[in-house]
């Protein structure tokens, strides 16, 4: 006890007179708490009714009952002793023999054991434990628990232990600790009928935080917040940190209807919460997911990634919003995208992506073939044709598009170098870029090396991207289609119309071809405002020397109806599906 005293002097965490310290109910400093929080023992302080006023990491992790010893918990009901047999001993606070309490009129110290459970079972952790009262002005003012394992072999193991598994800036258990307890919670529930509740918690506008006040700002924010989520909590529960701004929340036994409860605790206090950092005043929000844990749920992992989904969704909304996981379309459609990233990954290494090619005709001379749009597909592991629709919007999302984009260009010329050496050098293909590959800044140099490498002429290449892509990488795409179309290749502007910018932005993309959105060429013969559109659109691109295509030219009559308008080209199912490229006989360097 004396050496405790010591350190906790040097550190101005006790006056230097150790057998009048300082009262202990009162509040700790923050950096008595740091320091602390860093030294090889379990320190707990009490009230002198045995509130606990404080605990260090340590301590609660000795305890086995992480939260059961936070501020407010009494110290008996928050840390069970036992004898080397195991017989439960006596609360700590009762008053002895002779009506003191906690024992001694100074303090005590004795071996005792804590019981524990672990992958292997119960296990009783010998810990020397040291109870001091602290009087002032003769008064009982509280005590001080010192929790020490009694081999240093332990000692320096349990330190260990404990920082592999706690964060080290606000003390909660990490993901590793949150996602161990998650699983151990899954199989009561696979081996009972209980039932839990995982929060996942995205604290709204951090970054902003981090960006005015700095870092130093945001690692204080998040110490505080941490122990405001934590004080909402039952002891039963888990909070960790998942993140840098990222809480996971375990809730024991819990269905959602008891789970809204709580949310809206938590959201209360974060709503309360005030950050002041040099005499500023900032706020923050906080979006919340959740999923339920029953018998028939996924491991832990994916329990987690799943409230983590929910987490985003609620995001898209706005702040403070929640959102369960299986209420949400929107979840289960990113929960399904996510699911083919290993799927694209593994036709990436496998080459089993295709390519197709849909013919572009030009209306005004006799439908006569302009060129090919190239298109993407994969083949799957049992043989069968995916089409784009379904793997695309993933790939885009976790941001493998660019690999996709970089396999179809050097197949794409490999095969147009296959045709030229066949003397089939009549028509060009167009290439979809994606807005990811136009913000590289490197694509632009692996397009113009692999159109050298493969020998193929610039003319014959026409490269396709949408207004929307164009408009939020602006000066990416015009470096892009200056550079390319300096060597020879054209341009069209994909989706036309779909966007909110489409007129003020034309003029700055120096575009050759124009594609009017599909949407309103489909429909464009019962509804007159969609020809309406594909009239005006046609007239503007031709004011500006522009050339159109329409696409979902579906019909002859809508062809028809395209061909009296002017439009310059069409492309459909009218026209021609998609079909796979055909193969060029005779040549092994062909795609």
């Amino acid at each position: 006890m004396t050496k405790f005293y010591s350190t906790a002097t040097q550190l101005g965490i006790l006056p230097e007179v150790a057998e009048e310290p300082a009262p202990v109910g009162a509040v700790l400093s923050r950096a008595a708490e740091v320091a602390l929080a860093e030294v090889a023992d379990g320190v707990v302080f009490t009230d002198a009714e045995g509130r606990v006023t404080y605990c260090n990491p340590l301590a609660a992790a000795l305890s086995g009952n992480p939260l059961g010893l936070k501020p407010g918990a009494h110290l008996d009901n928050g840390l069970k002793l036992v004898d080397s047999e195991g017989q439960d001993l006596p609360s700590l606070l009762s008053p002895d023999s002779e009506g003191h309490i906690g024992g001694l009129a100074d303090g005590r110290e004795f071996i005792a054991a804590i019981p524990r459970v672990d992958e292997l079972g119960e296990i009783l952790l010998e810990v020397s434990v040291q109870l001091h009262k602290v009087h002032e002005g003769g008064e009982l003012s509280g005590f001080v628990l010192v929790m020490r394992e009694v081999s240093v072999e332990r000692r320096i193991s349990s330190r260990l232990s404990w920082q592999s598994s706690h964060d080290s800036l606000t003390h909660l258990p990490n993901r590793q600790y949150f996602e161990s307890e998650l699983q151990r919670a899954r199989t009561v529930c696979i081996e009972g009928r209980q039932h839990h509740v995982v929060l996942y918690l995205d604290i709204y506008q951090f970054k902003v935080i981090i960006d005015t006040l700095g870092y130093a700002a945001g690692d204080q924010l998040i110490r505080q917040l941490a122990q405001e989520l934590r004080d909402c909590l039952s002891p039963d529960d888990v909070i960790a940190r998942v993140g840098s701004d990222e809480f996971a929340v375990l809730l024991r036994d819990c269905g959602i209807e008891q789970a809204q409860g709580m949310v809206k605790r938590l959201q209360e206090a974060v709503q309360a919460f005030v950050f002041v950092w040099d005499g500023r005043e900032s706020h923050v929000a906080v979006s919340i997911g959740a999923v339920t844990v029953d018998r028939n749920s996924p491991p832990a992992s994916q329990l987690l990634a799943s409230a983590f989904d929910a987490c985003s969704a609620a995001r898209e909304q706005g702040r403070n919003r929640v959102k369960l996981f299986s209420d949400s379309a929107g979840v289960v459609e990113k929960r399904r995208q996510s699911t083919w990233v290993a799927e694209i990954h593994a036709a990436l290494r496998e080459d089993r992506l295709m390519l197709y090619r849909q013919p572009v005709v030009a209306l005004q001379r006799n439908d006569s073939l302009h060129h090919y749009e190239v298109l993407v597909r994969m083949r799957g592991r049992d043989g069968d044709v995916i089409y784009p629709g379904v793997f695309l919007p993933a790939a885009e999302r976790y941001g493998l598009i660019e690999e996709v984009d970089r396999w179809v260009i050097r197949r794409i010329f490999a095969y147009m170098a296959a045709e030229k050496r066949h003397g089939l050098t009549g028509h060009g293909y167009a290439i979809n870029i994606s807005g990811l590959s136009l913000g590289d800044e490197t694509f632009t140099d692996f397009v113009l090396d692999s159109l050298i490498e493969s020998g193929v002429p610039p003319s014959r290449v026409q490269f396709e991207i949408t207004e929307t892509s164009a408009i939020n990488n602006l000066e990416r795409a015009l470096m892009f289609i200056h550079r390319l179309r300096a060597a020879g290749c054209t341009f069209a502007l994909d989706d036309f119309g779909r966007g909110a910018s489409s007129l003020a932005y034309l003029r700055q993309l120096p575009v050759d071809f124009l594609k009017i959105d599909g949407s309103f060429v489909r429909n464009m013969l019962g509804d007159d405002t969609d020809s309406a559109i594909v009239s005006t659109v046609n007239h503007l691109a031709k004011s500006m020397g522009i050339s159109t295509i329409a696409e979902y030219a579906e019909t002859p009559e809508l062809i028809s109806r395209l061909r009296r308008m002017g439009v310059d080209f069409a492309q459909g199912y009218g026209i021609a599906a998609a079909s796979c490229l055909p193969p060029l006989q005779g040549d092994s360097k062909g795609a």
